[in-house]
């Protein structure tokens, strides 16, 4: 699939009020107006319905209360809405349909997805993603590459320093803008964004295993040699031996004789310890029920999950099936065999209900997603199952060992006799008691030498993966290198061109032998100089021109992931004289001109080529202060 976007409809509203409402076109779409008439407020509405997160609004935007956009791409038609805020990170709601069908919807036939990738579900991103045709973030690190991330390279605004080639953010990362530009390039996924964050994340758990590590042997350091575990696991034996040895004397003196005291004593003991043991056995026929329960549930989801498999693979079957035969023509109903009437061309062979170009791919894209969305949420629900029913197994264990503690004390008192002298097994009580406080002490220790022996391998592990992650990304970027190299050369190339039809009487390139750029470093250079233009327009020129060249290496190239769309805010941006801008504008014009490949190009001016004032290419009136953009 090649990646694609267009925008066919923006609509802007205020409760029941419409505050813009202009269709957009395939190729070039030009909104024009005087300065501070509200164009760059459209190119900021643009960004925002997209998925873009938009918090500081014009005073005329923040009227709006909902931007609605309707876009083509390759799985069909879809609606978008966003309620304007300066909250971050908001919502978006989506119809799989033209956007009159979903403003007469009612709110159950609405998508709404949030910003952030849930733990069950999509966010508004991925399902974005997957409709216009660019790779779906499927790791937890990849979930920071967004919409919003794609536009900041997709839409050239006006608040950005021009000597950025990213939309301006704070808390921006050099692997997130590399990651956004090589994935738009078709360099690659998110292989190596992901293992670049992992090692990040990697190398900081590294530092924090080391410190915790030195931390457990400082503390280990005043029991000397006696820290290590096989001197405490025999310390402990001895002491069990001796601990048996004691409460055998206790047995042996409790044959002495019948004190009624100490049988009043020992009848309150046995009763406490009978009461103990039914908790424990109660509390193992709870924990044998409740996994049985478990065990029918984890059965009968698992078949559920193979039957969602199945019907996401038989929709497969039939999506291909359909585009290879086409829309079917019926002689007879399928439900009753009655003949069925002939039906006009456009219109469903059974209902006859009138079809719509696009309308069929949006909903086989819903009616995808929600098998996919109820599988990923079904699975997580499963591994939830399976996490819980392992945590009741190893409980059920531990319930087990104590009955079995309980059923012994409970079979010896029945063995014994009554007790016998006090005084003699209370001091044999009191040496347990110190055994058993030994042993606790020793328990500790033990498990101190086991924390620093975890904490060793853990810290030996992500050593370990350290080095892994350096190899797998330096393999990975060998293997990119190819691909990096060809798509690159063609993005220079392309700008190079675009500077070179500079007017020449205001251009400050000079000879200009190649331009050369970085994602990661956010920069764009003519013949490896980073501020070659002498000007404040002429940043803007080399800026803007490098933008186009992405696009239309995106028609030339179709392994780009660009979805051949751009949007320019700032055309005569920094001063610009009208002549240099209007021949921007119509070298934008002629770059469209030569593809017949969908695209779609949309930018603000003030100073409109005078050929092309009044040409189809204009979306809605001239904008003055007045007269602005917003009703």
């Amino acid at each position: 699939m090649i990646a694609s976007l267009q925008i066919e409809r923006m609509l802007v509203t205020r409760g029941p009020h419409v505050l813009y409402d202009e269709p957009f076109h395939r190729g070039v779409n030009i909104i024009h107006g005087s300065n501070g008439s509200g164009k760059s407020s459209i190119a900021d509405f643009i960004f925002f319905g997209l998925g873009g997160d938009l918090r500081e609004w014009k005073e005329s935007a923040s009227r709006a209360e909902n931007v609605y956009l309707q876009v083509a791409t390759p799985s069909g038609t879809l609606t978008l809405r966003r309620e304007v805020s300066t909250d971050p990170a908001r919502p978006m709601s989506i119809f799989f349909g033209p956007m009159s069908d979903g403003l007469a919807a009612a709110a159950e036939g609405w998508q709404h997805l949030p910003y952030r990738r849930p733990d069950h579900g999509y966010s508004f991103s991925q399902v974005l993603f997957k409709a216009i045709g660019l790779p779906e973030s499927i790791s937890d690190g990849s979930s920071n590459i967004t919409m919003h991330q794609i536009l900041r390279l997709l839409y050239v605004d006006q608040l950005t320093p021009v000597q950025r080639m990213f939309r301006v953010e704070n808390f921006d990362t050099w692997q997130t803008r590399q990651a956004v530009g090589d994935l738009l390039l078709g360099i690659g996924g998110y292989d190596l964004f992901d293992k670049q964050i992992d090692l990040r994340e990697t190398e900081q758990r590294y530092k924090e295993a080391v410190a915790s590590y030195r931390s457990l042997v400082a503390i280990a350091s005043g029991y000397g040699e006696n820290i290590l575990i096989e001197h405490i696991t025999a310390a402990i034996a001895q002491m069990d031996d001796e601990r048996i040895a004691l409460l055998n004397s206790i047995e042996t003196l409790t044959a002495a004789g019948d004190d009624p005291d100490d049988q009043d004593r020992l009848k309150s003991v046995r009763s406490q310890n009978s009461k103990d043991y039914n908790v424990a056995r109660r509390n193992v026929s709870r924990l044998e029920s409740e996994i049985e329960t478990l065990e029918y549930e984890v059965a009968d989801a698992e078949e559920f999950i193979k039957h969602l498999k199945q019907s996401i693979s038989d929709f497969d079957d039939a999506a291909l099936t359909f585009a290879a035969l086409g829309h079917l023509a019926f002689e007879f109903c399928p439900s009753c065999f009655a003949p069925v009437e002939p039906k006009e061309i456009g219109h469903c062979e059974l209902c006859n209900a009138k079809r719509t170009d696009g309308e069929e791919d949006s909903r086989t894209l819903a009616v995808r997603l929600d098998l996919e969305m109820q599988l990923k949420e079904s699975e997580a629900l499963q591994a939830d199952r399976e996490a819980d029913l392992s945590t009741k197994q190893a409980a059920l264990r531990v319930a087990r060992q104590a009955m079995r503690r309980a059923t012994s004390t409970v079979e010896f008192e029945r063995m014994g006799a009554v007790t016998g002298r006090e005084s003699a097994i209370a001091e044999l009580s009191r040496k347990v008691g110190f055994i058993d406080s030994q042993l606790e002490g020793l328990q500790k220790r033990l498990e101190l030498s086991r924390r620093i022996d975890a904490a060793s391998i853990a810290k030996e592990d992500l050593n370990n993966r350290i080095t892994r992650l350096k190899g797998e990304i330096e393999a990975i970027q060998r293997a990119q290198n190819k691909r990096k190299l060809s798509a690159y050369t063609l993005v220079s190339k392309q700008a190079k061109g675009l500077l070179d039809q500079d007017l020449q009487e205001h251009s400050d390139f000079g000879d200009i032998e190649h331009v050369s750029f970085s994602f990661a470093d956010d920069w764009v250079a003519i013949n490896g100089e980073k501020n070659r233009a002498g000007s404040a327009s002429g940043m803007v020129i080399l800026k803007n021109s490098f933008a186009l060249a992405m696009l239309t290496s995106s028609l030339i190239d179709k392994q780009f992931k660009l979805p051949r769309w751009m949007l320019f805010d700032n055309i005569e941006d920094k001063g610009m004289v009208e002549e240099r801008s209007w021949n921007f504008q119509r070298l934008i014009v002629r770059q469209s001109a030569q593809f017949e490949q969908p695209h779609q190009i949309i930018f603000t001016t003030s100073k409109i080529a005078p050929e092309l004032d009044g040409s189809d290419l204009v979306v809605g009136r001239r904008y003055t202060r007045a007269a602005r953009s917003l009703n």
